[in-house]
């Protein structure tokens, strides 16, 4: 069958490109896509070649995607055609997804909602790997799409107070409405003074740098709490970050959380590293059940033959600009 994608084509160009879809494999499900969202970051970054970036021209875009099973693979046993799924795919009108990458969506929820299934997994696996108890403080970095959710779910997983920074004011806004305990505006020369007052001068227990830029690393040190935990969740796109490890991590016994997604594991979950599936399921029913809030996240839903219109904002870094949900 032949299908529409939204590519970079080149560095900086967007294309609308048609390619035929094979039949799935044997350990994969055909997904006639829904809805698929933007994750502005990255593609940003893939898209303008950015540093910590591969491949070659064209690159796919989009990884976070909802739909309908039109055909399964021979060895595949949890799915059936007419099943309602969300999982990892690319911006495109039908994908051939292996089963462990999909999971079915719970009754309830708009396949919207599913379509940030994979945004939500990499906040998730951040906070899970962060390992919070009721009552220790948590400062995120940052409010994007990550950076929202990561707060949300740090929320979610008892941590008190939940403080977020941010250099723009319509996102610490969205942030607040979301429940966020302590917005604070990261362009104030006195953040950290507002960080440690909200933390009895200790700083947060832990902190999570979702920016995705190199000099807030050390912002996520200087805000952390003796024996913190800084969770770097952000996909940093700058070539280095300079840190004077001996007054910023080794006199404050810091421990140094890589939460890149990629990291956890393809079978079997165990403590602090689920799987996918299981994170994906998670994450769902946090959504179902009101625990995590997305309907202010949304700054557009279009349709995919606007993809220009999509993406200017992205390539552009508008800076109210959170995600777009794209219409297949």
């Amino acid at each position: 069958m032949e299908i529409n994608r939204i590519q970079a084509k080149e560095k900086g160009f967007i294309e609308l490109a048609r390619e035929n879809l094979p039949d799935p494999k044997d350990d994969e499900v055909q997904v006639k896509t829904e809805f698929s969202l933007v994750s502005p970051g990255t593609e940003r970054a893939f898209i303008t070649e950015l540093p910590n970036t591969f491949g070659d021209y064209p690159r796919k875009l989009g990884y976070s995607a909802s739909g309908t099973v039109i055909k399964v693979g021979k060895g595949v046993a949890k799915f059936k055609e007419n099943d309602k799924v969300a999982g990892i795919f690319n911006h495109q009108s039908a994908a051939n997804v292996t089963e462990r990458n999909l999971v079915k969506i719970p009754e309830g929820l708009t396949a919207e909602q599913a379509a940030f299934v994979f945004l939500g997994v990499i906040a998730l696996q951040g906070i899970r790997k962060a390992r919070i108890e009721i009552g220790e403080s948590c400062l995120v970095i940052g409010q994007g799409l990550v950076g929202q959710l990561a707060a949300q779910l740090a929320g979610t997983n008892g941590a008190y107070p939940v403080i977020c920074t941010d250099k723009v004011q319509s996102k610490l806004k969205i942030a607040k409405e979301n429940g966020i305990d302590i917005a604070i505006d990261a362009n104030s020369p006195d953040w950290l003074q507002e960080v440690l007052a909200a933390t009895d001068g200790q700083g947060a227990n832990i902190v999570v740098e979702s920016t995705g830029f190199p000099s807030p690393v050390n912002d996520a040190f200087a805000g952390a709490a003796l024996y913190g935990r800084v969770v770097l969740l952000a996909s940093t796109r700058g070539i280095t970050t300079e840190v004077n490890f001996y007054e910023d991590v080794h006199k404050k016994g810091l421990y140094v959380i890589g939460a890149h997604v990629i990291r956890n594991p393809m079978h079997d979950s165990r403590p602090g590293h689920w799987t996918f599936g299981d994170d994906a399921a998670v994450f769902l029913n946090m959504i179902k059940i009101g625990k995590v809030k997305l309907d202010n996240l949304v700054s557009e839903c279009r349709s995919y033959r606007e993809y220009k219109e999509i993406y200017s904002p992205v390539i552009n870094w508008e800076k109210d600009y959170i995600t777009s949900l794209i219409s297949w």
